[in-house]
């Protein structure tokens, strides 16, 4: 026999693939687990049970599938948008808005089945949504009750000037046609119209002091007008006055400098454009049914101008292709180190050039950077780095520059966890920055998984996450938006209540609680703070659901909601009532290295004596060599009460606590630690003694 202690102080590995189980010598092993169900791990290392979600509302109509957009204005103020079928809701605060005592709504045209192709691009209050099978959207926002989605229209927004008069002075002789045409500038965003009708003149100007005089009405929004006249078939510049007319003195025509031509490239069935991005002051779209490699960008600072030129100028609108051995559709456009393309079957890069600070359209590079392939859920950008579902096999991977090798390189973040991935793709996913640096990763089975990334320290740790009575709760859709010093994730859950199937919009509370009554750990759950009562209603969307509450920090197990409500045997002022959640954390097979006279420990006899844990505003935990219920006699639950008086809750608890769990002796000499409870969880480290057997 030999007794020993061992320590795991950290879990930056997050849960490992039963196939690393023999692995011993992976240096994320000694900080890897073989079970996080319902866990987040801190990139410094602990382990924390995640907070409860908090019911939002239900879905304007359950039975047909439903997405969630976010719409961020600014750090104060930032929206949900439930779309279904033919409209979206406005979420703001965790509440829906209303319009006269109604659900705020706006008619769309997507059907509710074509929801999960949308792809979102957002600049102050205007978004652009994307869908490869209908024309490109504009949602504006006015007020929080004041939303308008209109198609657009891809022509200049400032109008054509109307020339009024073109006459000629000079030679009694006139002998040639001169023509001219007139465009205006808009005072907001510099955006040249397109050309006017020409007007036209008979006269020579090459006789001395001879001229001719444009007139034309003034413009609304115009600061200035360009005057084209035409030489050989070509109008070229002449010149450009803040007024209403123009002389021209037998100015030479400049036709490196002509006026723009209207184009519409997104115009009919199949040339919708897929994705987007705003990249150097333009709109950049991608990819349609009809040129699936192909991207367009807008003139510089006028997104919804796609006009070009003849020669192109430097601010023109700009079109390429990507072009490849297959033909791999653009699915996504970044902004990084010029513009990301994302193809199903590579991944490029798209500058100017060496010659050129930007892309214009004589200035355009593509450079690959691997043949990986995109899925099509958008990627996440996480600091200067980019995640990407890749194609196929589940594959999730990061994506940032080395200068090193002056390239876009990145890992596979799934190969320690594929057993979450196998046979599944990524669904829908959102990255919450603060507090905890985790990406909320929604996969096609309805399962819910969380990584917490953070590269400058080489972390990165999946964990998976169920909800309801028998996990039975489907995960649809994640969003993430800003809420006060917080990224909050919002899902939407596919819940079956009653037997009926519901879908509900649901926010992940805070896990930044004063006191023990604070805590939020149930599912679907709501909070009341008031006067004492018992009874507590508003629990419709959980009739005939058994629920657990935390009343003034004690919990209550064995409710049932009735009416919408339930009923407890003593009143409280805060109480948090929802769905209970389990919390399961599960240690690798102990591996002490070589051990002097014993050699490797793997496969040998072991039983752990006594644990200590180091825990961080903790109560009410389990432990054990077995999984199990509350009720199993293989786990045992920590004692905590200890200076409270009786009629006050139990307050949480830092420091190292000692346990002695179940005699037992086997292989593994893993642990489980669990929380049943509505209550807060975290681990910093672990300590078993050991006793190994020759």
């Amino acid at each position: 026999m030999a007794e020993l202690r061992t320590y795991q102080p950290s879990f930056t590995a997050g849960e490992l693939s039963p196939a690393l189980s023999a692995r011993t010598d992976l240096a994320k092993y000694g900080s890897g687990l073989k079970t996080a169900i319902n866990l987040f791990i801190h990139p410094h290392g602990g382990a924390s049970n995640r907070a409860g979600t908090q019911f939002i509302n239900e879905v304007k109509v359950s039975a047909n599938d439903a997405r969630m957009i976010p719409f961020q204005f600014n750090t104060e103020q930032s929206y949900v948008l439930e779309f279904g079928d033919l409209y979206f809701r406005v979420y703001r605060d965790g509440g829906l808005v209303l319009s006269a005592g109604l659900p705020y709504e706006v008619v769309t045209p997507y059907a509710h089945a074509d929801l999960d192709e949308l792809v979102v691009i957002q600049e102050a209050d205007v978004m652009y949504v994307c869908h490869v099978g209908y024309p490109l959207q504009k949602i504006a926002r006015l007020a929080d009750n004041n939303w308008t989605i209109t198609p657009v229209s891809f022509t200049p927004k400032m109008a054509a000037p109307t020339i009024s008069s073109v006459t000629y002075s000079g030679s009694t002789t006139p002998n040639t046609i001169y023509k001219y045409v007139v465009s205006a500038i808009s005072a907001a965003n510099g955006e040249e119209s397109l050309p006017s009708a020409f007007g036209q003149v008979l006269g020579d100007l090459n006789y001395a002091n001879s001229t001719v005089s444009i007139t034309w009405g003034a413009v609304a929004g115009a600061d200035r007008y360009i005057v084209y006249k035409e030489s050989g078939g070509t109008y070229g510049y002449i010149g450009g006055t803040d007024g209403t007319s123009f002389v021209d003195k037998n100015f030479t025509a400049d036709q490196s400098d002509t006026p723009q031509k209207a184009r519409n490239p997104f115009n009919g069935v199949g040339n919708y454009p897929r994705c987007g991005a705003f990249v150097e002051q333009r709109l950049a779209l991608g990819s349609t049914k009809n040129d699936p490699q192909a991207i367009w960008m807008s003139q510089s600072g006028v997104y919804e101008n796609y006009g070009v030129s003849q020669p192109a100028k430097a601010s023109d609108a700009v079109t390429f292709r990507i072009k490849a051995r297959q033909v791999n559709e653009v699915r996504s456009l970044l902004t990084l180190k010029g513009m990301m393309v994302l193809t199903s079957g590579a991944e490029w890069i798209v500058s100017g050039g060496s010659n050129s600070d930007a892309i214009t359209p004589s200035a355009i590079r593509t450079d690959n950077q691997g043949y990986r392939g995109c899925a099509k859920v958008q990627p996440l950008v996480v600091g200067n780095t980019v995640l990407f579902a890749q194609r196929s096999g589940g594959v999730v991977r990061d994506f940032s520059f080395e200068f090193a090798q002056d390239s876009f390189v990145g890992r596979d973040l799934t190969i320690l966890a594929r057993h979450l991935f196998e046979n599944k793709n990524i669904k829908a996913w959102g990255y919450a920055q603060a507090p905890y640096s985790i990406a909320w990763v929604i996969l096609d089975d309805g399962s819910l998984v969380s990584l917490t990334y953070l590269r400058e320290h080489e972390v990165w740790a999946w964990t998976r996450h169920e909800s309801g009575l028998d996990n039975d709760a489907v995960f649809e859709d994640v969003v993430v938006i800003g809420e006060g010093n917080e990224d909050v994730p919002y899902f939407l859950v596919k819940r079956t209540i009653n037997g009926v199937a519901k879908r509900y919009i649901e926010r992940l509370h805070t896990r930044v609680f004063a006191t023990i009554a604070d805590a939020f750990f149930v599912d679907c759950g709501l909070s009341y703070n008031g006067g004492a009562t018992k009874t507590f209603g508003g629990l419709g969307h959980l009739e005939g659901q058994a629920v657990v509450a935390l009343a003034d920090g004690n919990v209550i197990r064995n409710l049932t909601v009735v009416g919408g409500a339930v009923t407890l045997a003593n009143a409280a002022s805060k109480v948090h009532i929802g769905l209970p959640m389990v919390a399961s954390l599960q240690t690798l097979n102990l591996d002490l290295g070589q051990v002097q006279g014993l050699g490797t420990v793997q496969g040998r006899m072991k039983s752990v004596s006594e644990v200590t844990l180091r825990v961080e505003n903790t109560r009410g935990i389990f432990i054990g060599p077995y999984d199990g219920d509350r009720d199993s006699p293989k786990l045992v639950e920590y004692r905590q009460r200890s200076t409270e008086a009786w009629n006050e809750a139990i307050a949480m608890y830092t420091g190292d606590i000692r346990m002695t769990p179940a005699w037992d002796w086997n292989t593994a000499g893993s642990m489980w630690v669990k929380q049943f409870d509505p209550l807060p969880m975290t681990i910093l480290a672990i300590m078993p003694d050991v006793t190994v057997g020759r």
